[in-house]
Formats: C-alpha cells, sequence, structure tokens
C-alpha cells in the first residue's frame, strides 16, 4: 500500500498561515514543475505532486469560509506528541501553534492539525474525523509535562484543508473521547495476535 502523505501541500500551508507572503503560489508553481519530471519521477511521485496541487488549490478557494479571524498561527513547539489510552501510543500530529489575544489584552492558546481528506461516500467521515482530531489535540496539550497558560479548547483545532473548514475542541467531550477509548482498548486487544509481515524491520516486537 501506498500511502499519499502531501508532505509539499503541508510544508506550503504551515508556511502560508504563519505569515510568509506567496507560499501556496510559489508552492504551486514548484509542484507543477516537479510533476512535469517526465521519466524521471515515479508514478507514486508525480501522483503526490497532483495531489499536493489538488490540496492548496482546493485550500485557495476555501480559505474565505475559515473563520479563523484573529488567530495567530505559529510554528510548534511541544514536549510529547503522543498521548497513552487504553494502552495504545496515539500519535497526535500538531502542525502548528494558535493564540489569539481578547479585546482586554488576555492571551488563549491552542494548537491546530491540518487535514487532508477528500469527501468520502459517508459524508460525515472527514467531519468525525476532524472533530476527534481536535478533541486529541486538547487531551494532548492538557497532558504537557509543562502547563500550558492561557490552554483554550476552541483554539484547539483541526482544518479540513479541502474544504475550509475549522473544527474546534470542546471543554467537555466525554462520549467522543469514550469512542477513542473504546476503539484503542480494541486494538490493544487485537494487536498482540496479529503476525508482522516476514520484512518488517521497525521495532523490536515484544513476546
Amino acid at each position: 500500500m501506498l500511502l499519499i502523505r502531501y508532505e509539499d501541500a503541508r510544508a506550503a500551508l504551515k508556511q502560508h498561515l504563519t505569515g510568509k507572503a506567496d507560499a501556496l503560489v510559489h508552492a504551486l508553481q514548484a509542484l507543477h514543475h516537479k510533476s512535469g519530471g517526465g521519466s524521471i519521477l515515479s508514478d507514486y511521485a508525480k501522483t503526490n505532486c497532483l495531489l499536493c496541487i489538488d490540496a492548496i488549490e482546493g485550500f485557495q478557494a476555501a480559505e474565505k469560509n475559515m473563520k479563523a479571524a484573529g488567530v495567530v498561527f505559529s510554528l510548534p513547539l511541544l514536549y510529547t506528541t503522543r498521548l497513552k489510552i487504553s494502552g495504545v501510543s496515539v500519535s497526535v500530529s500538531v502542525d502548528l501553534m494558535t493564540e489569539k489575544t481578547d479585546a482586554k489584552g488576555q492571551k488563549s492558546v491552542g494548537a491546530a492539525m491540518l487535514i487532508f481528506a477528500k469527501p468520502a461516500k459517508k459524508a460525515n467521515d472527514v467531519a468525525d474525523r476532524c472533530k476527534s482530531s481536535a478533541m486529541l489535540i486538547h487531551e494532548l496539550l492538557k497532558s504537557q509535562i509543562k502547563p500550558i497558560a492561557g490552554l483554550d479548547p476552541t483554539l484547539c483545532m483541526a482544518i479540513d484543508v479541502f474544504n475550509g473548514t475549522i473544527y474546534r475542541a470542546k471543554s467537555h467531550q466525554k462520549i467522543l473521547y469514550k469512542n477513542v477509548e473504546n476503539s484503542c482498548s480494541e486494538v490493544a486487544t487485537v494487536w498482540p495476535t496479529i503476525e508482522p509481515p516476514a520484512n518488517y524491520n521497525g521495532p523490536p516486537i515484544p513476546k
């Protein structure tokens, strides 16, 4: 299985959201040039370029609908990006830190994840993924060794790149967190029974 990671699009969007002028324009120019590399590029690499172009253009068309007024984005600096949930180490990939200052000068902070997912057959698939991701970001920031001053769940967000929609965490999400806990518990139960492939070269597997 080949996994499309959208690396070029992710890097360009992080630059754009943190204030680098023309980051998306330059990224599109580079991707169009790269995708025309002829036989030098593999089919996978060409496909990845075209998907990154699609993602950036989709974001450009939808950005006006993001409703991120007043939010300042910056590159992340976290102590850990993993959560232990029901015996499973969950990787929470934070792309950006978020910050907002109210009329009284009070600063609130959070973090954001860029979600690259085209609408699936089920209309709520992307929305459900984004809501869970925003919740996990909030849980991750709460778990930091050094407490984060001014942590605001509404600034813990998952950004649906293709639709320009922001999904924000809430102060209390017990049902959603319980669903994630149940999923992790099932993974922890089943995982030890799964045999690794013959060419596995990852971390040592506990016996």
